[in-house]
This record gives C-alpha cells, structure tokens and sequence, in this order.
C-alpha cells in the first residue's frame, strides 16, 4: 500500500523520510428543523502546518500542473467560502461555500489513481489537492457538482510540500439539502458514488465500506433481552449490549462502522447548534491520543490534529484543534466575502485555562438525617 510521505517544507523533505497516511472520519447529521452539519476529524502522522481561511468570491486560484513548468487551470471563485488550508498554501483540505456547500479531502492510500493529461491540456486540468477548493468556489449543491466534476481533469501532478507522488485522495461533499456524494479516482478513471449516511474514512474504496457494512447488520443501540439457557436467565452486564461487536479500532473500515452507527443512533437534535455539538461528541470517539497509532520504526506517532464541523445551513466553519479543545467558529455570511484577499486565522493557539477562585455557598438542608 502507498504511504504519503509528508514535510512541513522542502529542506525538512531533503532531510527526513516521514512515510505514514492520515486518517479522517467524516459523519453527517441532520437536525429536526431541516439543518445539516457536515463535521470531520483530520490524523497526520507530523504536524501539518493549517490555518482557517476565508476566501472571497472572484478570488484567482491557480491550480498545480502535472508538468513541473507549467501551471494547471487558473480560476476565480464564483461563491466564498470559510475552510481550513495546509502547508500555508491554497490547498483547501475543508469548507463550506456561502451556498451551503460543504466538501473535504480524504486519503485513499493505495487506490487513488488520477488521469493522464496531455501536455498541451495540462493548463486546463487541476491538481487532486485542487479539488475541494475548486468545488466550494465553483458549486451551490451536489446534483451541481454531479453535472460539473466531469468537465475537469485531474492531472498527476507532485506537490512537493505533501508528498513526492501524486497525493491520493478522495472527496466528501454535502450541501443544505441534505445530499452527499463521494468523488473518487481509482485507475484514472471518476467514480461518484451517492452517499446517503453521509459517512466517509478512508481506503479501500467507497463502494468497499458500504459492501461491508452488511458484516454489522446485527448491531443496535438498543439493549439486548436476557438469555435463559437450561433455565438459568443470562442477564447483560451493563448498558451497550446491543453494539456489542462494533469494532475499537482506528483502521478505516472499523472506522466506518463506528461512525455509520454513531451518526445514525445518535438523538436528532433541535437546530444546526445543537447539531455540531453533537457532532464533536459523537467524533470525540475518532480522536487518536499522540502513541496509539505510530509506524513500525516509532518515527511518527498520528493523531488527531484538527476537528471541523460545517453548519450548511448558516454557514459556519466550526473547529477545535489538539492543542486547544476551545471551539472556535467562522460565521462567513458575517465576513467580507467580496473582499480582494484571502484572510486566515491561526488554528493554534494554545488553549486558554481558567482557573476558578470563587462559587456559590452551597445551602444547607434543613433537613435533620436519620
């Protein structure tokens, strides 16, 4: 299996050989009043240098190009949209668009194959860390990007900053609506795929997670009855026998399972802020601790770096990051959004503690105990 081998720049990628794929698990929720929230966590086995940014409309992006010298295809954005970038550059990793379309990368190691693109086409091809950008700029809602994503090429170009191959990714996108697809590459060829749980991780591929679900049918939040064998009556030992068998690991296809019944056993809530904070509960569960995941050679331990929750009907970037657990938002409706230039806003800042020196006296019963 491919493994993407990442540096936070060139001189570190000259000096070091970092060879560990990321993990991501996204969910959907959708809420009683009709609102949808698209979150997921993104896993690195290094830091990987992001910031929040919002990117105006009529914004010119220029896409990588799979020959060295030359550029992929140059676009301005048609919508705005709030999201998070990597590597200090316009590569769009999530985000939501001010038309309530929400899409994010995620690593298909081993799988993931993009397509040949002649010399002279390559200025109107673009990169695979292009793609999410060029949704959120160019689209309003999925049965649009269903009609648009065949019209794009997406070259086999190297960004040296992420990897020294092409990096292998595939797409999760969702709109107000409710709709979701997953947009995939394997062998050159596209692949888009409805996704109506609105979950993805990462390889194998999407139509592969869905074939396997059918090994869970069995799974329920609902407790189990007792069991009388030989008339002895076999009680279940706390709460949770119904999930009993759904997989702990932080594999992809464990992964899958454990978001497909977490999101879909999960209490609907009232509104779209009720429902991203149940989202960061329910990824809560995907956070990777530094040391649990690390490679055989104990260079690299992946965690979870970021968590992002995309409220697509108000329009909010929501996210927390592993250094500070405050969630902090992005209203874009309330940005300029007509603006020139792109604006970020640092996504590390070291959680703020408050330490508390003052409370309520506690009232006494009045009350004599026995």
């Amino acid at each position: 299996m491919k493994k993407l081998i990442v540096c936070c720049s060139i001189v570190l990628l000259s000096m070091l050989n970092f060879s560990r794929s990321y993990s991501c698990t996204g969910i959907r929720l959708k809420a009683k009043n009709g609102a949808v929230v698209y979150a997921r966590t993104l896993e690195f086995g290094i830091p990987l240098p992001s910031t929040a940014v919002v990117v105006p409309r009529g914004y010119l992006f220029m896409a990588f190009g799979a020959d060295n010298n030359k550029n992929g295809m140059a676009w301005k954005s048609k919508y705005a949209f709030a999201g998070v970038n990597a590597a200090g550059k316009e590569i769009i990793m999530d985000g939501v668009n001010e038309k309530g379309l929400g899409a994010g990368a995620f690593y298909l190691a081993g799988f993931a194959g993009y397509q040949d693109v002649p010399a002279a086409e390559v200025s109107k091809s673009i990169s695979s860390v292009d793609v999410v950008g060029w949704l959120l700029s160019n689209f309003a809602n999925v049965e649009e990007v269903k009609q648009g994503i065949g019209s794009i090429k997406v070259n086999k170009a190297v960004v040296a900053q992420l990897s020294p191959t092409p990096v292998p990714l595939h797409y999760n996108v969702h709109d107000a609506q409710g709709n979701a697809i997953v947009i995939e590459y394997v062998g050159g060829e596209l692949h888009v795929y409805d996704n109506p749980l609105g979950v993805l991780t990462n390889s194998p591929t999407f139509d592969w997670h869905m074939t396997n679900l059918r090994n869970y049918v069995n799974l329920s939040p609902v407790d189990v009855p007792p069991a009388t064998l030989e008339g002895i009556a076999f009680k279940q030992t706390g709460l949770g026998s119904g999930l009993l068998g759904l997989p702990g690991d932080f594999t992809p296809p464990s992964r899958f399972v454990r978001a497909v019944a977490y999101s879909q056993s999960s209490v609907p809530a009232e509104n779209a802020e009720e429902a991203v904070d149940q989202a960061f509960h329910i990824l809560n569960a995907f956070d990777i601790p530094k040391g649990v995941v690390r490679n055989a050679n104990e260079t690299q331990h992946e965690y979870t770096l970021w968590t992002s929750a995309s409220d697509l009907q108000n329009k909010r970037f929501y996210f927390h990051t592993y250094r500070n657990r405050e969630v902090q938002v992005i209203d874009l409706m309330k940005m300029n959004i007509n603006g020139k230039n792109i604006i970020t806003f640092d996504m590390d800042e070291p959680q703020s503690i408050e330490t508390l020196t003052s409370g309520t006296v506690l009232k006494s019963s009045t009350k004599k105990r026995k």
